[in-house]
């Protein structure tokens, strides 16, 4: 499978250059590889979300990763002390995970007709003399 997003994505987003061969780019690739893999995970089977919204949550998922790797709320050295202002590590907020969900019923299209072309010309069919068709 192929990641939502690239590191020159990643880049463009984050406002960093990253050098090829350096270990910072192999590790942004392997997260948005691991993104990708995450977020493939709460898509429903049959469902297609827009390519540029699944591009966005990656590098989100993944910057959040690289700014908080260990996950901590608050850090302190000596009398130096930190509040991050949200929780670090690869994961998917509730609103992520929402955005990669099918527009629900108060959709107005959401329950619109739709009709299937059959092949009715496919091997076994035949004729009914009486205008129909017959197997």
């Amino acid at each position: 499978m192929a990641a939502y997003a690239t590191v020159p994505d990643y880049e463009a987003r984050a406002a960093v250059s990253l050098p090829a061969g350096s270990p910072q780019r192999a590790q942004v690739e392997a997260y948005l590889d691991d993104a990708s893999a995450l977020i493939k995970r709460h898509i429903p089977t049959g469902y297609e979300p827009d390519e540029a919204m699944l591009r966005a949550l990656c590098v989100t998922v993944v910057r959040r990763v690289i700014a908080n790797p260990g996950g901590r709320r608050q850090r302190t050295i000596g009398i130096y002390s930190e509040t991050l202002g949200e929780n670090g590590g690869l994961y998917l907020t509730e609103e992520e995970i929402e955005q990669l969900q099918p527009e629900t019923v108060t959709d107005p299209d959401a329950d619109a007709a739709y009709s299937v072309s059959l092949d009715l010309g496919a091997a076994g069919w035949v004729p009914d003399p009486g205008g129909g068709w017959l197997r």
